[in-house]
């Protein structure tokens, strides 16, 4: 009788072991690469050590995306650097790659760019239809002592 418990407890609990070790895809098919013109706002906040306090920066910006060619970034560049350079997504992150980001040299506290510069990696939300009137991109990224927000409509 205990040999028929075991078998009965052992089948269900193989058939689980082996079901847990197929593989899933757990990357979402359908991820849409945001393209088109964009237009609206860029938002710097920076919490001071120093003081304690925070300092705010905006500008508008034009935000141009295209799959075969990258983006570009052009209107007030007084605080935000006009840059371009390629992009991609996953679904919930979007990485820039600037190619106009000063280079790094071997100097131990380098120089940081006065002007923000679209690089790295932020948290995206985008809607369609791909960079027309009616679209939205909201790019966000929180760092310890600074957030960049990027809101913008297709144009």
């Amino acid at each position: 009788m205990k040999r028929k418990i075991y078998y009965l407890l052992l089948a269900p609990l193989s058939l689980l072991a082996i079901t847990g070790c197929l593989k899933t895809n757990t990357t979402p098919n359908n991820v849409i690469l945001p393209v088109g013109t964009f237009a609206g706002t860029f938002t710097r906040i920076h919490y001071s050590l120093q003081t304690g306090k925070l300092d705010t920066i905006k500008a508008n910006i034009i935000l141009t995306m295209a799959a075969a060619t990258g983006y570009a970034v052009s209107g007030d560049t007084t605080h935000h650097a006009a840059s371009h350079g390629g992009y991609s997504v996953d679904g919930q992150n979007i990485a820039f790659y600037d190619q106009t980001l000063p280079q790094v040299g071997t100097v131990v506290n380098p120089p940081i760019p006065v002007k923000t510069h679209l690089n790295g990696v932020y948290q995206y939300s985008y809607s369609t239809p791909a960079g027309s009137a009616g679209s939205s991109l909201q790019i966000i990224f929180t760092g310890d002592t600074v957030a960049y927000s990027y809101i913008l409509a297709g144009q």
